[in-house]
């Protein structure tokens, strides 16, 4: 039993060894053929990419770099236009002035006052938004809601507080108009 075990192992330990040595003869036959083709197509790349480089063609030829991988042009409508190089291609953007680029106004769904806090709700592409916060602790974007918000209402108070006089005076109105309606019926009653 033993015999055959050691038989078998030597087989396999004689077949494995001439497979390794063939590989070994062959492999700097196919190593040069590869190198050889690869050297080939790296050249053919390399002439390919210097005749029609894709991303010389996206960024116009009268553009300035500012900075590395970065250009500017005008084009002839007078628009400025800023591209940058990316390891994928080129993407392309309107250059615009400080001053052009107005702050967004910080807006927010709904804002409560809860006494020492604020409780603050804002629609997002995930859904509604809602936080509250003391009023001590409110970070800079809270600030400005708030502040936008105490504006906004301030700017509507005047106005709010003619239209509740005058709905006071005509409420008080209706009721005096109701009172003598009911004075004339029962008058009409008695009568």
């Amino acid at each position: 039993m033993k015999i055959i075990m050691l038989t078998g192992i030597a087989l396999t330990w004689m077949a494995a060894t001439s497979l390794l040595a063939q590989d070994k003869d062959t492999k700097p036959a196919k190593d040069a053929d590869k190198k050889s083709s690869q050297d080939a197509a790296k050249s053919d790349a390399a002439k390919a990419a210097a005749a029609a480089d894709p991303v010389a063609s996206v960024i116009p030829k009268g553009a300035t770099e500012v900075e590395p991988n970065l250009f500017r042009y005008t084009d002839p409508q007078g628009k400025t236009w800023l591209y940058r190089r990316f390891p994928f291609g080129v993407s392309k953007w309107e250059d615009k002035p400080a001053a052009q680029v107005a702050a967004e106004e910080p807006t927010a769904g709904v804002i409560r006052d809860l006494g020492d806090k604020v409780e603050f709700q804002r629609l997002t592409p995930f859904g509604m938004s809602k936080w509250i916060s003391k009023k001590t602790d409110f970070n800079d974007d809270e600030k400005d809601l708030w502040a936008a918000y105490q504006a906004k209402r301030a700017s509507a108070s005047p106005d709010a507080g003619k239209t509740a006089d005058a709905g006071k005076t005509s409420a008080s109105d209706k009721n005096d108009k109701s009172a003598a309606d009911k004075n004339n019926k029962d008058k009409q009653e008695k009568e």
